[in-house]
């Protein structure tokens, strides 16, 4: 009597396991992408409403100067003024783009910006193509993206003109005007002009030039170019040995000024090089980091444009800056190596793969740039 062998068993998943499973994963994600971002955002408004700082360089500087322009009364320092804490050295164009908010008081004024900053942001995420709210909800427990919060750098406005130059840089004279300005209200993405001509954007990157070229004659009714430029020099001198690139850690490593500048600039046109080779978005961001004579926690939020890019999903690489938490966003005596190290090498790591994601796309469709 033959036996009829049957055939081996399949374990299979129960369905109500695979649901359960999936439910505790909804609920992760809404808690921990969703509630747990907006409860950090509104934990660190009250602590900046209640001890300080709120909108801190806006409060002290930026708003203060926008008054004084408004008035047609000289607000930038003279050769002979010193430069430390509140400086009134922001761009013109800065201080008359934030000129509407004179009309309220100083408190409120500040309040209004960390909501125009938070606002900024999801918009720049937006206009490169992020759809997926768990995004939006990293990045917002992103120590760059909160740090915003406390100072008012301008730094979501620079995301948002960034954002725009790229998703419409086929629009002729548009990038450039976009670009142009972002310049004009913070001088150190100038590479992003770089990337423009890179592109073959001849008339965007003149465009570009041009605007930020005029921005500059907006300080001639109250000082000369010569002073106003020879002020921004001495405030880098005062702040660049505590900021977070390739200078301010050599310096907190204990290199001369000297070595350390080379080393920065040594750098700085490895990366310009790479932008004009790759056309690449990525490293022109990196590159205004790395050769800004100033950069400051905040400004590292950039790198989420070209990141959002190439990934606009989640992704294990959203959670890699949420490991720069501690360290300091902006001020004196701020710097040290191991901080400044940390940061570096996250963001390296975030360009690098924004940058990788670029190439691949270009390969498969050459009309990225």
């Amino acid at each position: 009597m033959s036996v009829t062998p049957q055939p081996p068993l399949e374990l299979k998943a129960s369905p109500a396991r695979s649901d359960v499973g999936a439910a505790l994963r909804r609920v992760g994600e809404v808690v921990g992408l969703g509630i747990v971002p907006i409860a950090v955002l509104v934990w660190m408004f009250v602590v900046g409403v209640q001890g300080g700082p709120l909108s801190g360089d806006f409060h002290h500087e930026l708003y203060p100067e926008a008054k004084l322009l408004l008035r047609g009364e000289n607000p930038f320092p003279s050769p002979d003024t010193p430069i430390g804490g509140a400086n009134f050295v922001w761009p013109p164009v800065a201080g008359y783009l934030v000129s509407p908010l004179t009309l309220l008081p100083v408190g409120v004024a500040d309040i209004v910006m960390v909501l125009l900053g938070l606002a900024c942001f999801a918009l720049a995420l937006w206009l490169v193509g992020v759809r997926d709210w768990r995004v939006y909800g990293v990045v917002a427990l992103w120590p760059e993206f909160t740090s915003e919060m406390r100072v008012s750098h301008l730094t979501p406005v620079l995301a948002v003109l960034l954002a725009a130059a790229w998703k419409w840089r086929d629009r002729e004279g548009l990038p450039g005007v976009l670009v142009g300005f972002a310049v004009a209200v913070k001088f150190f993405v100038w590479p992003l002009g770089v990337w423009l001509a890179a592109t073959r954007r001849w008339r965007d990157t003149l465009l570009a030039m041009g605007v930020a070229a005029v921005s500059l004659l907006l300080v001639l009714p109250f000082t000369s170019l010569h002073n106003y430029a020879h002020a921004l020099s001495r405030l880098g001198k005062v702040f660049d040995h505590e900021s977070y690139n390739i200078f301010g850690l050599m310096v907190q490593a204990g290199a001369s000024d000297g070595v350390a500048r080379a080393g920065s600039i040594v750098v700085g046109l490895v990366l310009l090089a790479g932008v004009w080779r790759y056309q690449s978005f990525a490293l022109a961001v990196g590159t205004a980091l790395v050769l800004s004579p100033i950069s400051w926690l905040d400004y590292y939020a950039l790198a989420a444009l070209p990141l959002a890019i190439v990934r606009p999903r989640l992704s294990a690489i959203w959670f890699l800056p949420l490991v720069t938490w501690g360290l300091e966003g902006a001020g004196m005596n701020i710097g040290d190596v191991p901080s400044t190290v940390r940061l570096l090498l996250v963001f390296a790591v975030v360009l690098g793969v924004a940058f990788k994601g670029e190439r691949s796309a270009r390969e498969a469709t050459p009309t990225i740039a």
